[in-house]
């Protein structure tokens, strides 16, 4: 709904943006331990998860043309795929390795930066096509 009210880059800022706030409620929680914290994880995490297929298949129309969008759209859904069953694996061995949740936390709010900041280059370098 908000794709269609506001637009894909906005709902996608949004989107990555509010996973962060998740994330940062999981760092406060390392050093105050509080029920609404834990409120924030889940609403603020996971609450936007199923809208990024979404958003991707709508920004997708501005580096794919109608030809090469199915191809290119699985080879996203591919590298999705295998990040959703590595992140587990990975996260189990970077814990084994430190003993410390906050270096997953760290991990985490790292990569979900590293992926904003993809979003924003891509916005900006790829142009809407009509």
């Amino acid at each position: 709904m908000a794709a269609d009210r506001f637009g894909a880059p906005v709902a996608g800022i949004v989107s990555f943006s509010s996973s962060m706030i998740g994330v940062l409620c999981l760092l406060a929680m390392e050093a105050w331990p509080a029920r609404l914290l834990a409120y924030g994880y889940v609403l603020f995490l996971f609450t936007p998860l199923g809208s990024r297929a979404t958003i991707a298949s709508v920004l997708l129309s501005r580096i794919a043309g109608p030809r090469n969008y199915g191809p290119v759209f699985g080879l996203i859904g591919i590298g999705n795929s295998l990040g959703a069953a590595a992140g587990p694996w990975l996260s189990g061995a970077l814990f084994d390795r430190t003993h410390s949740y906050l270096a997953l936390y760290l991990t985490t709010l790292g990569c979900a930066a590293a992926g904003l900041s993809a979003l924003a280059v891509f916005l900006l370098t790829s142009r809407q096509r009509a």
